[in-house]
Order: C-alpha cells, then sequence, then structure tokens
C-alpha cells in the first residue's frame, strides 16, 4: 500500500508528538516545582497524619444544641498524633463521641472536616484547654488536665443525645456538658463528685484549711471555669507545700 507525502509528513509528526508529550510533562514537573507539588498533594493529600480520619458529616442534622465543648465551633490549637505534633491547627472536641476534628482548607480554598482516628491522637490544646489520653480508669481516655505539682485535676467531659417530644423542628437534643472529675493528690488517684468527697481525700489535719480554702474561693465544681480551678489549685498547693503535709 503506497501513502502520499502529505499523508507520511503527518504520521511522522503525530509520532513524534506522541514521543515528546511526556518529555515535555517531566521537564515542566522539574522546572516547577510547585506545579509538582501540587500533583503530588493531589495524589497523595496534604498530610498523611493529620488529615487521615473519617470524613466529618452531621450525623444528626434535627439536634438541638452541639456534641461540643466549649461553643461547638472550630479554635486553633494543636494536636499530637502518634508522637508528632501539629501546631496552629483548627480543632473541635466532640464529647458525645469522644473524637476530635480538624478543618483545614483544601487546594480548592473549601473549608473541609475530617474526624481523626482516637487511637492515634495522644494529646490535643484547644486554646488554653490541655487534653490527654489517659489510662486512669479500665479504659483510656481524653482527660483535660489542669493544675500541676502535687495537686492535678482530671476531667473527662460528656453528653448525651436524648428525644424531644411535641417540637416539630428537633427530634432530640444534646444534653448540657457533664463533668467526672479525678485528682492526683501526691501520685495517688482519687475520684470526687462534691465538695466533701475532695476535702476527704486530704489526710485529716488540713482537712479544715482545705474547706476554709473552697469557702473563700467560693468554689462550685460543676460550673468553675478551668481557670478558675486553675487558680483553686494553685492554692491548694501552696498550702499542701507550706504545711508539708
Amino acid at each position: 500500500m503506497k501513502f502520499g507525502a502529505g499523508k507520511a509528513v503527518a504520521t511522522a509528526i503525530f509520532f513524534i508528538c506522541m514521543i515528546q508529550l511526556p518529555l515535555w510533562g517531566q521537564k515542566a514537573a522539574v522546572d516547577s516545582p510547585r506545579d509538582y507539588a501540587e500533583l503530588v498533594e493531589r495524589a497523595y493529600g496534604q498530610d498523611q497524619e493529620l488529615v487521615n480520619g473519617m470524613q466529618y458529616y452531621d450525623r444528626h442534622p434535627r439536634s438541638l444544641r452541639h456534641p461540643y465543648l466549649m461553643e461547638g465551633w472550630v479554635h486553633q490549637g494543636s494536636v499530637q498524633i502518634r508522637g508528632m505534633l501539629y501546631s496552629d491547627v483548627w480543632l473541635r472536641y466532640d464529647i458525645l463521641d469522644q473524637q476530635v476534628e480538624v478543618e483545614y482548607l483544601t487546594m480548592n480554598g473549601a473549608d473541609n472536616q475530617v474526624i481523626l482516628v482516637s487511637d492515634r491522637v495522644d494529646e490535643f490544646n484547644i486554646g488554653w484547654h490541655y487534653f490527654k489520653k489517659l489510662k486512669l480508669e479500665e479504659a483510656e481516655q481524653f482527660y483535660q488536665v489542669i493544675g500541676s505539682d502535687r495537686l492535678v485535676f482530671y476531667i473527662h467531659w460528656q453528653k448525651k443525645l436524648v428525644p424531644v417530644s411535641g417540637n416539630a423542628q428537633y427530634v432530640e437534643e444534646y444534653t448540657m456538658p457533664k463533668r467526672v472529675y479525678l485528682m492526683d493528690l501526691d501520685g495517688s488517684i482519687h475520684e470526687f463528685g462534691s465538695k466533701k468527697s475532695f476535702i476527704k481525700s486530704f489526710p485529716e489535719d488540713i482537712q479544715k484549711d482545705v474547706k476554709k480554702l473552697i469557702r473563700m474561693n467560693q468554689v462550685q465544681f460543676r460550673v468553675d471555669s478551668p481557670e478558675q480551678l486553675e487558680l483553686f489549685i494553685i492554692a491548694v498547693n501552696n498550702l499542701l507545700n507550706s504545711r508539708g503535709a
């Protein structure tokens, strides 16, 4: 079969282009590191350890209030995952399901939320609030850690989802946050749920002084902010150190 001269030239150009196109693509990727980084990011994600988790979606869209600690929106903080610390990230703490969510910008500039794998999270900060995974009871849980020295508080935050009746818009609602308190007093772990049980955790010879501090600081364990509790813990530590108890 004979080809015309024009058809032969066109065929040759086609095959040259097919050979040169992959080479040009490789050269462009090398010459433009930014473009190459974007290609890698599109293929492998932004940070596989940080954003590796379940895609967030609202599983209870007809619920009143929210499952989060604090206001319900993301706050700047940090998270440690398998020993790697990530700073200046945006987090929320779901205390119903005991999950940490991270919000980040995609390459297209859109907000995205991912639920982190709880087993991989060691600790995290949301603003001033510091949380650490600890096994103080039967299972590992996230506890808010407040204080230092001889007295430290560990607070486990909880919420529940309960039905709502007689409401056309909402079928369920999130309860107000509840706290479960543990404290480390000179290396010994105690659970307390009231002022009385808190006082009884101390040696008898300083229990009256601890009671006075509670009254002076107007302590209300159920409602006091972590900042207020921090000041109270400092006062108790000063008492313990001054008395040598």
